[in-house]
């Protein structure tokens, strides 16, 4: 992480995804998910899709590993993380939440469906952030914008 306050923002969104560390494979399976089950959420952040899948091995291993054992995403939790952090260095980063200090960008990168701070998930997320950065000290703590 580059700052405290982007590791607030990664933290939050780890606890959000994962249930609180509870999860490491998204609940309902991917069942009726456009993506379907065999690519579904894995990972501390949820990844999704074959595509993206093959762009983390790419990057990660150089071959397509995740995409042939898409389960070992989820079977070991360093590697949940490894591929949080990926995703979190490829999508989200890139985005620019960290950098403009807004959060709800992190979590447009991550789960666009959730539209905006007056989603309900949205705003779950952003309190996690909030406790986060509390207990990391942050005192410039970052707004919710999806902008």
């Amino acid at each position: 992480m580059r700052d405290s306050n982007e590791a607030a923002m990664f933290l939050a969104q780890l606890i959000h995804e994962s249930g609180g560390f509870k999860y490491r494979k998204e609940q309902s399976g991917g069942a009726g998910q456009d993506y379907g089950t065999r690519y579904c959420g894995r990972g501390f952040i949820q990844l999704t899709w074959e595509d993206n899948y093959r762009k983390a091995s790419q990057s990660i291993f150089g071959d397509d590993r995740l995409v042939q054992n898409p389960d070992s995403v989820s079977d070991d939790p360093n590697m949940s993380m490894r591929v949080s952090v990926w995703y979190w260095e490829w999508a989200v980063r890139s985005a620019g939440g960290p950098q403009q200090n807004k959060f709800g960008m992190t979590t447009k990168a991550i789960n666009p469906m959730e539209n905006g701070p007056e989603n309900p998930t949205a705003k779950r997320r952003y309190n996690f952030y909030q406790k986060a950065a509390n207990v990391l000290g942050i005192r410039n703590q970052a707004s919710d914008a999806w902008w």
